[in-house]
């Protein structure tokens, strides 16, 4: 699944690569088309921008394009002429510049709207987006309390919570928050709750800033995918369960995290 720092990276890449390019033709393959696409031709692409997982495609005019990549989602930039990387089945959207053409693979959702309706739609579903200008800490911890009977490690997967956030992070978080998956939030002191929100902005920025240097994020993973393994702070052993009733895979340290 693509979490935020990695719907981040991408349109970030996109703005670099895809600058300035005029729409000279569009293919798209979806049902979330709520427009023409033909109203995209001759519009200049403008930026890409992300809003949680969400990846928003923004040209000169009130037009917008809405990708969510999830599991097997990808997005590749050709110059003009050169051959597809992956079979055309696969291909959800390609728009075509004068110079380069942008193509989006496997994508589940590729939604075409106006800007406005699609930024309204995402702004009333999902939470605070550690990524984003507009990041609310104080939001982000009125969202968290609102749910008291929740287990932590499941709110921080809810996107009307927190926006970004996925299953890495969430482990990570808690890991470096010090704090158990079962807890509920009823339990937590506001420091504690604090403490998790402060790992949320901090850590999402590490994820993004090693997707923009083309590192891998291994550096980061204290406890996620460390099957079998021992703590880096402690040496207890990590255990691993899947976390119910949403059966995500989750690492704790028992030792660390109370």
């Amino acid at each position: 699944m693509v979490e935020g720092p990695t719907a981040k990276a991408y349109a970030i890449k996109i703005s670099n690569n895809f600058q300035n390019e005029v729409v000279k033709e569009i293919f798209v393959r979806s049902k979330k088309v709520f427009i023409s696409p033909e109203k995209l031709v001759g519009k200049r692409f403008s930026e890409a921008n992300s809003v949680g997982k969400n990846i928003l495609l923004l040209f000169d005019d009130d037009t917008a394009i809405r990708l969510h990549l999830m599991m097997f989602g990808a997005i590749h930039i050709y110059k003009i002429g050169e051959p597809l990387l992956k079979p055309k089945e696969r291909v959800k959207l390609i728009v075509t510049g004068r110079r380069r053409k942008l193509v989006v693979y496997n994508a589940p959702i590729v939604e075409i709207d106006y800007k406005e309706k699609i930024l309204q739609r995402l702004t009333s579903e999902l939470g605070p987006d550690p990524l984003s200008n507009k990041w609310d800490k104080a939001k982000a911890i009125k969202n968290i309390t609102s749910v008291p009977e929740q287990k932590i490690g499941i709110a921080l997967l809810n996107q009307s919570i927190l926006a970004g956030v996925g299953n890495i992070l969430r482990n990570e978080i808690l890991f470096r928050a010090k704090v158990h998956p079962e807890r509920v939030i009823a339990s937590l002191s506001l420091q504690e709750i604090e403490k998790i929100i402060d790992h949320t902005e901090q850590l999402s920025k590490e994820f993004l800033e090693c997707k923009l240097q083309g590192r891998g994020i291994k550096e980061l993973l204290f406890v996620y995918n460390r099957f079998s393994g021992f703590c880096k702070v402690c040496g207890h052993p990590i255990k691993f369960y899947m976390q119910k009733p949403i059966n995500r895979k989750t690492f704790v340290c028992e030792n660390c995290q109370k």
